[in-house]
């Protein structure tokens, strides 16, 4: 009953946890992170503190760069709002191309 009870145990926290592969050279990197967390706050820090730190940090840049951008998003949605106002008064046959053939006969 208890080896059943570690392996339901197991297969919960193996769901949770994951494994990636990296280079060297990242993992030296992600230590980087981990040491300067750690001396920032005092306390153990893991690899998953690292990542989800960069993430953050990475998320806080974009949303930094973000208000100008969600300001052309709202200018291209109101022009084109404004190009697809119907104007009252205006039928199909009035958007049609004027022939210039018969002026001056």
């Amino acid at each position: 009953m208890v080896y059943l009870l570690y392996f339901i145990y197991f297969i919960y926290y193996m769901s949770k946890n994951t494994t990636i592969k990296v280079t060297r050279k990242t993992l030296e990197s992600l230590h980087r992170v981990v040491g300067d967390l750690a001396k920032k706050q005092g306390k153990r820090v893991t690899l998953d503190d690292a990542i989800v730190h960069l993430l953050k940090k990475d998320k806080s840049l974009d949303e930094k760069s973000s208000p100008f951008l969600s300001e052309i998003e709202k200018d291209r949605k109101n022009f084109l709002m404004i190009l697809e106002q119907k104007f009252s008064g205006g039928q199909p046959e009035d958007f049609n191309e004027y022939d210039y053939n018969d002026i001056g006969d």
